[in-house]
């Protein structure tokens, strides 16, 4: 009879050699378990890529804005629709009919056209400000033509300031200062 107190040794190491195979055994496993288990979730991350936070459109903002600033309902809403950024589109033709004293249709017309709205608002504003007493569409117009709006602004801006140029020239001057096809010689 086997004394519940007194242990059995010879069961005790054999259970012991056992398990220490049986350990090895399931260690291995577990490590190869806890390898794949990394590399499924490391991949995954991989694959899926933490996108950055982006913005979502602001549709209503763009309506809102157009339609407070006297744009037509269907005009506002077509130009909203079809705008890849319709936050930066209405912010042009509100600031640019609020802070110049020109239509909103102009400014519609002239910011949906532009690839950097934003930069063809702060352009008009800006020449309006430091150079002009009464509206211009002509510097809305140019703003919308130049493909550096900003840089545009602050030619316009500078050499008028800075000589006695008219402002019509300082616009025309600024607005050729790009591409300069005569002085171009052919590379044989």
């Amino acid at each position: 009879m086997k004394s519940f107190l007194m242990p059995d040794l010879s069961a005790s190491i054999s259970s012991t050699l056992v398990g220490t195979e049986a350990n090895a055994a399931m260690g291995t496993r577990a490590r190869l378990a806890v390898a794949s288990a990394f590399g499924v979730i490391s991949s995954s991350f991989v694959l899926l890529g933490a996108s950055p936070a982006v913005a979502a459109p602001d549709y209503f903002g763009c309506t809102a804005g157009m339609l407070d600033a006297g744009i037509p309902q269907e005009s506002a809403i077509a130009a909203c629709a079809s705008a890849r950024y319709p936050d930066a589109l209405g912010a042009c033709v509100v600031d640019v009919s609020e802070f110049t004293g020109l239509a909103a249709e102009s400014a519609l017309l002239v910011c949906g056209r532009s690839r950097r709205p934003v930069e063809v608002a702060n352009c008009t504003i800006g020449i309006h400000d430091s150079l002009l007493e009464t509206p211009s569409t002509k510097v809305l117009e140019n703003c919308g033509r130049s493909l550096l709006p900003d840089r545009y602004g602050s030619c316009v801006v500078d050499i008028s300031d800075a000589t006695e140029a008219t402002v019509d020239t300082a616009l025309e001057q600024c607005i050729r200062a790009g591409f300069r096809p005569w002085r171009i010689q052919p590379t044989l």
